[in-house]
């Protein structure tokens, strides 16, 4: 009887270092999507950043494109901020005014892949002096 229970704990070793080997790229492949999604969140963020500071500098100097552009991009880290990564714009709207909107194309997880996705915002410019 004892032989028996003997050869069954052979036959089963190394079994659970084939599972753990087996989860090993799906635990990757989680890594990744999670590491993607927080490149999505900092590129938000940046955005918001980058617009509220160039709206802060369009209030004070309205018609000067090249200050608007270099105060919001002073908030957004260097590969967002890279020209060929970020766009800064001024949006006249003659129903609700005058906007600063920043567009920056999501870094990928990946070096060498790029992503579709590019998130934007907008801040209000209010000028200075009104209310």
């Amino acid at each position: 009887m004892r032989s028996h229970t003997l050869r069954r704990r052979k036959g089963d070793t190394g079994v659970a270092l084939i599972e753990f080997a087996s989860l090993v790229p799906l635990l990757g492949l989680a890594l990744l999507l999670v590491w993607q999604v927080v490149l999505v969140g900092l590129t938000s963020m940046y955005a918001s950043h980058g617009s509220a500071e160039g709206a802060r500098q369009a209030a004070v100097t309205p018609y000067s494109t090249d200050k608007i552009d270099r105060e919001a991009r002073k908030r957004v880290a260097p590969p967002w901020s890279d020209d060929d990564a970020m766009s800064v714009e001024v949006v006249e709207d003659p129903a609700d005014g005058s906007f600063v909107q920043v567009r920056i194309k999501t870094p990928a997880v990946l070096p060498g892949f790029s992503t579709p996705w590019e998130i934007g915002a907008e801040t209000r410019i209010v000028p200075e002096g009104r209310h």
